[in-house]
């Protein structure tokens, strides 16, 4: 599980796997469930371009392009109504609804992925407005253009795949196949009558279906469409008819509610900060995690948008060390399946680089801080369980108990000894340090013993002290109590250095005297306060954090307004750098924040430092959940962590 600690550093060549900077980013919004996510939907107009499932069988993100898969078509008076006057009214965060008054007709599109469900509906709504009978025809129709699969890069599926109408279900309906089926959708409208097929060109045909209606003054038409998706066609379809059961009406109602819910405490007198964490947070919770089209395991994923540049994948620590605290602070309920997905899947291969769906190895590569973040979230989620339980008046949704039941899962027990395994055979005998091959940002470790990396194993072991010591394991949890310390104290042997501020903890080293200057906001020095490893007021942290800021580094900030330390990796601005700078207290970027425009206020990898526009990673849902959870605790509205003392 660990790596070759006898391997000299010298000898290891440092291949950068670097993402490519962006010229131009569409406007666009996300929305999603935990079974169909949408990505890319347009900010000047209603329209569907795209949806996305994640599948088990494929080992990554399936997507379903149209041209686009739906669109409204509305006429009033037989007068078509151009595309792009609309207006968006983004509501809860994550629930679009388009708006347009033309011809004193008040015209409205609603699209809302409700939980639970295996797709969507999208609404359009006419209300005559003004004092004449208008004749109004609303219509939807779309066009399945390309199948792809997403594991990092994106490749076609050119099928077979076929259209057809199934009377049965009153749907039309889609199919993949590569053999047996691979992936089916359908289509229902709220009338019951079965969207038609018309004109065909190289991209298959469109489908269409229209409602029309003499509206008096004050009437209302209105055009339900539930699109579903399933393994196969007659699951899509019959995923369908169970939305329509439900209606359009009540699942608009349900999806607000469920997305109001888990938006998190009230920020008094900051609505615009509070919005970006509520949109963010609710990005995370349906972008990086959701369930398998064809086994209906829960998958946990950097993001199930295709717009970031490694969606479809899993890294630990992305989803447990910077998404799940933000998921915790919400609901207990789903952040125990994410502990579930996370031993069960994938702590099969614990501290792996990258992972499949289904934790196999995708990216070869040892990191330590993705060991120990399965350590430090189970803690995490127990302590606040504990908490919940204590008071029965914690908003957060959950059942009694959640705690002790997940520690007596086999599932989790078994993961935990991996995990456990893994952490200790990082450790360097001669030293008594913890060996990395890679950084938190995926490039190869400079030296062998990472600073920030041990920070994380120390704070780790003494998660693991408190996880034993609830299962009764004393021996365990002393002997991990001990290694902790023992640990720490290599670190102030080896890792404390002479720097331009007095003494101050280098980045890596070899443990014999040959040590690097450095730190990157993926796993940052300026947290080591906030993982319980040092007191805030340590003269050697203190000096850290001069460093990193100042001029010393060849990474520090610049003088532009959203400017942050950045790293080799990307040498922009990185979001997860505000959100180390909340976490250690830097209460300015709380102002700054609502400033960015990011990538239509949710998060990216890296932006601009004098704009704030994105540069690279659009789509990077496990860091909306980092940057909402920060913003929790540097607001004092956070789920108790243990490791922040």
């Amino acid at each position: 599980m660990g790596l070759n600690v006898s391997q000299s550093d010298e000898d290891r060549p440092r291949i950068l796997t670097v993402p490519d900077e962006l010229d131009e980013v569409a406007a666009v919004i996300p929305t999603g469930n935990l079974w169909v996510s949408l990505p890319d939907l347009p900010v000047d107009r209603p329209s569907v371009p795209s949806l996305t499932v994640l599948h088990d069988g494929a080992g990554g993100l399936l997507e379903l392009r149209g041209g686009p898969l739906w669109v409204p078509r509305i006429e009033i008076d037989d007068t078509p109504v151009a595309d792009t006057a609309w207006e968006l009214d983004l509501q809860v965060g994550l629930l679009p609804r388009w708006q347009v008054e033309v011809d004193g007709c008040r015209l409205t599109a609603a699209i809302a992925c409700p939980p639970g469900h295996r797709g969507f509906v999208a609404i359009l709504t006419a209300v005559n407005a003004g004092e004449r009978e208008r004749r109004v025809t609303l219509a939807a129709s779309g066009r399945l253009a390309a199948a792809s699969l997403h594991v990092f890069t994106g490749r076609s599926l050119p099928g077979p795949h076929r259209w057809w109408s199934d009377r049965w279900t009153s749907t039309l309906r889609w199919e993949l196949t590569a053999g047996l089926p691979v992936l089916g959708m359908a289509l229902r409208a709220d009338d019951g009558a079965s969207p038609r097929l018309e004109d065909e060109d190289e991209f298959g045909p469109r489908w269409t279906h229209r409602r029309t209606a003499e509206l008096p003054p004050a009437g209302e038409l209105s055009l339900p469409l539930y699109l579903g998706v399933g393994r196969e066609a007659d699951g899509a379809a019959l995923a369908t008819v169970d939305l329509a059961r439900h209606g359009a009406g009540s699942l608009l109602h349900r999806t607000r509610r469920w997305l109001e819910e888990r938006c998190g405490p009230a920020l008094p007198g900051r609505p615009e900060l509070q919005a970006v964490r509520d949109r963010n947070r609710l990005f995370c919770l349906t972008f990086a995690a959701g369930r398998a089209i064809d086994t209906e395991e829960l998958a946990l994923v950097t993001s199930r948008s295709p717009r970031y540049y490694v969606s479809g994948a899993h890294w630990t620590r992305d989803s447990l060390l910077w998404a799940f605290p933000a998921v915790v602070t919400v609901d207990l309920e789903l952040a125990a399946d994410w502990l579930r997905a996370a031993f069960g899947r994938y702590a099969r291969n614990p501290g792996t680089h990258a992972l499949y769906l289904d934790g196999g190895v995708l990216y070869p590569g040892f990191e330590l801080d993705e060991v120990a973040a399965f350590l430090l979230a189970l803690d995490h989620y127990l302590a606040v369980v504990e908490g919940h339980d204590a008071d029965p008046t914690d908003a957060s949704t959950a059942g009694p108990s959640l705690g002790p039941s997940l520690l007596d899962e086999p599932t989790v027990r078994d993961g935990l000894r991996r995990v456990d395994a893994a952490l200790a055979g990082a450790r360097d005998g001669a030293t008594g340090l913890y060996a990395t091959f890679l950084l938190a940002s995926d490039d190869p470790a400079p030296r062998r013993f990472v600073t920030a990396s041990n920070a994380l194993a120390v704070a780790a072991l003494r998660a693991r002290a408190r996880i034993h010591d609830r299962l009764g394991d004393r021996a365990v949890s002393t002997a991990a109590m001990q290694e902790a310390d023992r640990l720490w104290a290599a670190m102030e042997r080896h890792m404390v250095v002479d720097g331009p501020f007095g003494s101050m903890f280098c980045g890596a080293t070899d443990a014999h005297g040959d040590h690097v200057l450095f730190d990157e906001p993926p796993g940052s020095l300026e947290l080591l306060a906030h993982h319980g490893v040092v007191d805030d007021d340590d003269p050697r942290f203190l000096a850290t954090v001069r460093w990193i800021h100042s001029s010393h580094n060849p990474h520090g900030p610049g003088p532009d307004r959203y400017a942050t330390p950045s790293c080799e990796h990307a040498d922009h601005p990185w979001l997860l750098a505000v959100g180390n700078a909340l976490l250690r207290g830097e209460t300015r970027w709380l102002e700054l924040v609502p400033e960015l425009p990011l990538d239509q206020g949710y998060a990216c990898e890296t932006f601009d430092a004098e704009t704030g526009e994105p540069r690279t990673g659009l789509g990077f849902a496990t860091c909306a959940g980092r940057l909402a959870h920060a913003i929790d605790v540097a607001t004092g509205s956070a789920a108790r962590d243990p490791r922040e003392g």
